[in-house]
């Protein structure tokens, strides 16, 4: 039996002192220019050095250092913020290996989920790669700057100045004169302090690749997914590039006053860059951060949205615009959390820092779960479970791989597993494994900042042990009864059986149609052979691992017919909508020969209706034959005639049976009815109301119905009822009725009410327009009555004397009523009412009439002797006495009643004119002259 292997990997004395001193070392201040390029050494053949490790002399230089540029203090690439996958084997993202002794990581650049490292052995690593393994430059050169570019690939600067792709494509060679002193996206700085672009590559901004008269780029940023850029200038400025194409501009930032910008980073939306006296400041909304009193900034990485980070010469790192979870620092000790660069691209997920020195090492301790109490067999999963922890137990982050190496010397890997993400273990299965010996496992801790830890441990597996077959049960039983005769599988020990290989075969003499066969279970039975009624010889084999572990065993069986069966049911034959029963118990016995009872049947019982639409559930019957079959809501039926169909569908060893049931379903029925009642005065043209009362249930809806003496009244169909003329003397009462979907249809009448006495109506006094003059017409308004009679007069009387009674409102004033005053009485009637009389008070005394009359004329000879004729024309009223005055200028010559007048001969000589004088009873005497004749002649 293997026991627990635990293996501490230990750093060698030297690297365990610089780890110490490296982590005790006190960070001072060192005095550089400001925004001075980096510095960049001669070393054969023309390149620039590999980052010097701090010693414990030395303290972190404040100067700063581009992105992709190396620092004088290399270490181990870490993450920091949201983790989460940063050691997951499938992620681009993931935590490379630390590196060995005595290489480090110089300098990081990241675009996107891309991130590239430099050692300090002038090699560059890819963690994305599915085997990132070191990039090697030509012999004799190393690279000294890197540049991620997403989606493009990374670009390299070469100690040879050459600027080379990621898989070492040649991109750019510096013109005759210069070298190349830095590099970032597209864009390269040469040392005469020009930016440039390789050939064919869109730049953008190209008059502004050349700074201006006097000045130099001293360092550069751009984004390798984009063709913005921004440089450092040498007067303590930078320009950058914006847009593309037609809006594309170059713009000059400078540095607040007294201060001088000595660091850039190129961000998805704006640039940071860094003061000298430790502020950041954004191209588009100004300062965001700054550093404490006294400490600078040396790294600086723009993200979005005004995020970003920096690390500062006490080897901190300072962040804004984050919350909690994505400002997270590395999960080190913090006895090694000092930082030389950071790095990132976005506010949310994995960034990235390198921890100064040495990688961290870890204690690796890896169990196995074998049995202790019996030989491990080649048929037991043995997991294996991995931890990974510091010097003070504190867990640590990374991922574990399993290299298994079988008895013949086969290997096999277990994939990555991952992430840690601080718990500290990982658990492994062991692979296939069927070879009997010893299987050498060896696991692999990684991931930076830890140092890469191997163990190996042993496993020692046996053969199987051998499978024992136990029959258990009845060696007869009734056709399709599942309580068969059943095999059981074991081991003698208790292993588990070889699962690659575990196959049941069952055989049945004679019979090859009930063959059968299964793997992976323990217990197999006859009822799976579905054999009918007979006797039978079956044989069962087991075949495992090999012969070590193979087993068979024979049993004669014998079935039986089945049991006849017979069904009971309290399914009622009818019951009112809303009734429904909530169960229906059913209950199934067995029947043996000569009508004896026979043992408890098994299976389930159901019930449908006649088209096979399940009414409740199917049940499983009890140990007593009996069970409830549960009716949901929402199978209520309505009223009708449904048969229905109970089943026993026939357990093993028992016939199937059924029992037919015709079940009524009735209308419900209101449980409270009540008597409705009738408000209002039982009076013609009174309106009455009934109160149908509270009904149970709720009616859907409710229907009225009035009578007069027990005759309905047609049309009174609503709650309320105008009580019409026809129903005087008569008692009124009302039928209510309720309606309700699947209720029968209920009513009730109220009692009758007091006879109905006749209406009355109401009506204003009437008035009189027009003049009281004899003559004249005089109009009567009689008001607005209610209700409106259906026959009115008009009584006028003068002085109280009755002279007229008319139907019609409109009255001429006769002369009978001269000097006298006129009253009018309005009398309406109508049938079931009472006829109701209203008097207009007395008028002013009635003015006598006035005649309307024209001039008359005067035709005839105007001679004397000759007869004049006068036309009175016309008079209104016509006059009952009419008189004629002629005069003969003037003077009366003569009074006639008729209109003829012969001229005498005194009037010779003179103009006649005739005056008409009319008169009437009741009218003022009017008279009317004639125009002068001619002189007679």
């Amino acid at each position: 039996m293997p026991t627990p292997v635990l293996r501490r990997y230990l750093p060698s004395a030297r690297r365990a002192c610089a780890s110490l001193i490296a982590s005790g070392l006190v960070l001072g201040l060192a005095t550089t220019t400001a925004g001075a390029a980096p510095a960049r050494a001669e070393s054969p053949p023309a390149g620039l050095p590999a980052a010097v490790v701090p010693t414990a002399t030395e303290s972190l230089d404040p100067a700063f250092v581009q992105e992709g540029m190396p620092s004088g203090h290399g270490g181990q690439v870490v993450a920091w913020g949201d983790r989460a996958g940063a050691y997951d084997p499938a992620s681009s993202q993931r935590v490379p290996a630390a590196f060995p002794d005595g290489v480090h990581a110089t300098a990081i650049s990241t675009d996107g989920s891309d991130l590239l490292i430099l050692r300090s052995d002038g090699r560059v690593v890819d963690p994305s790669l599915a085997d990132p393994q070191a990039a090697v430059p030509p012999d004799g050169m190393t690279y000294v700057a890197v540049a991620a570019m997403s989606n493009r690939g990374g670009r390299l600067l070469r100690s040879d100045g050459a600027v080379v792709s990621q898989d070492g494509q040649h991109v750019m060679e510096p013109p005759d004169g210069t070298t190349y002193t830095a590099i970032a996206g597209l864009y390269v700085l040469r040392s005469d302090g020009v930016l440039e672009a390789p050939a064919g590559d869109p730049a953008t901004c190209t008059d502004a690749l050349v700074p201006g008269p006097g000045l130099s780029y001293t360092a550069i940023s751009a984004r390798g997914s984009m063709y913005r850029w921004a440089a450092l200038r040498s007067d303590g400025a930078y320009v950058y590039c914006e847009g593309r194409g037609a809006e594309e501009a170059a713009k000059v930032i400078r540095p607040p006053s007294g201060t001088r910008f000595i660091g850039i980073d190129m961000g998805r939306s704006d640039v940071l860059a860094a003061t000298a006296d430790g502020r950041v400041l954004s191209s588009a909304s100004g300062r965001l951060a700054a550093a404490p009193p006294s400490r600078s900034i040396i790294s600086l990485t723009a993200m979005e949205d005004g995020q970003g980070a920096a690390a500062l010469d006490d080897g901190t790192i300072m962040s804004w615009g984050m919350d909690s979870e994505n400002s997270a620092l590395p999960g080190v000790p913090a006895d090694r959390a000092a930082f030389s660069a950071v790095g990132g691209d976005t506010g949310h997920g994995i960034h990235w820092a390198i921890m100064i020195g040495d990688a961290i090492p870890v204690e690796v301790v890896v169990d196995n779960d074998a049995p202790q109490d019996r030989v491990p067999r080649v048929t037991d999963t043995v997991r294996f479970d991995v931890t990974a922890t510091l010097a003070d137990g504190t867990p640590a982050d990374g991922t574990v791989t399993l290299n298994v190496q079988a008895p013949d010397g086969r290997t096999s890997e277990v994939a990555a597993a991952g992430a840690f993400g601080g718990t500290g273990e990982a658990v492994f299965a062991l692979p296939d494994h069927e070879q009997v010996g010893t299987y050498d496992v060896d696991v692999t801790f990684l991931g930076s900042p830890y140092v890469t830890t191997a163990v190996r441990t042993s496993l020692d597996l046996a053969e199987p042990s051998p499978v024992v077959i136990t029959a258990s049960g009845p060696t007869s039983w009734p056709a399709t009864s599942e309580d068969t005769l059943c095999f059981d599988l074991a081991t003698e020990d208790g292993s588990p059986r070889w699962s690659p290989h575990d196959d049941v075969a069952i055989t049945v003499d004679g019979h090859p149609e009930h063959d059968y066969a299964t793997s992976g279970v323990d217990r197999v039975c006859l009822d799976s052979l579905q054999l009918r009624q007979g006797s039978y010889t079956v044989h069962v084999r087991y075949e495992g691992w090999g012969a070590a572990d193979a087993a068979s065993l024979t049993a004669d069986v014998v079935v039986l017919r089945p049991w006849s069966t017979d069904i009971w049911s309290d399914l009622p034959t009818s019951w009112r909508y809303g009734q429904m029963p909530d169960s229906i118990r059913t209950a199934v016995s067995s029947i043996g020969p000569e009508s004896s009872t026979g043992p408890v049947p098994v299976g389930t019982v159901d019930i449908e209706h006649e088209n096979g639409t399940p009414f409740g559930s199917s049940m499983v019957l009890g140990e007593t034959g009996h069970a409830d079959i549960g009716i949901s809501h929402e199978e209520e039926l309505v009223p009708g005639e449904y048969p229905m169909m109970m089943r026993y569908r026939g357990g093993y060893g028992f016939f199937p049976t059924r029992l037919r049931r015709t079940v009524w379903v009735l209308p419900a029925v209101f449980t409270a009815t009540p008597d409705p009642t009738i408000t209002g005065t039982a009076k013609v043209g009174s309106k009455l109301t009934a109160d149908p009362g509270t009904w149970s249930p709720v009616p859907t809806k409710l229907w009225y119905a009035w009578y007069a003496d027990r005759k309905v009244v047609t049309g009174a169909t609503t709650r309320t009822f105008t009580v019409p003329a026809s129903a005087a003397g008569k008692t009124i009462t009302v039928r209510v009725g309720a309606f309700k979907e699947h209720y029968r249809r209920s009513s009730s009448s109220s009692a009758p009410t007091a006879v109905v006495a006749r209406g009355t109506f109401t009506a204003p006094r009437p008035t009189i327009t027009g003049t009281a003059k004899v003559g004249r017409t005089l109009t009567v308004n009689r008001g607005a009555w209610s209700p409106v009679p259906s026959s009115v007069k008009y009584v006028w009387k003068a002085n109280g004397t009755t002279i007229a009674t008319r139907t019609s409102n409109k009255f001429v004033v006769p002369p009978s009523a001269w000097n006298k005053r006129l009253t009018v009485t309005v009398t309406g009637s109508r049938a079931g009412y009472t006829t109701k009389s209203v008097a207009k008070e007395a008028t002013a005394k009635v003015a006598a009439g006035t005649f309307t009359a024209q001039r008359p004329t005067i035709t005839g000879t105007t001679r004397v002797g000759s007869t004049l004729t006068v036309g009175r024309g016309t008079w209104s009223p016509t006059p009952s006495s009419v008189t004629y005055l002629w005069r003969a200028d003037g003077v009366l010559l003569d009074l006639r009643t008729s209109n003829r007048f012969v001229i005498p001969s005194q009037a010779r000589g003179k103009r006649l004119t005739v005056t008409v004088v009319g008169s009437r009873t009741g009218y003022t005497t009017k008279s009317v002259a004639s125009y002068r004749t001619a002189a007679i002649r």
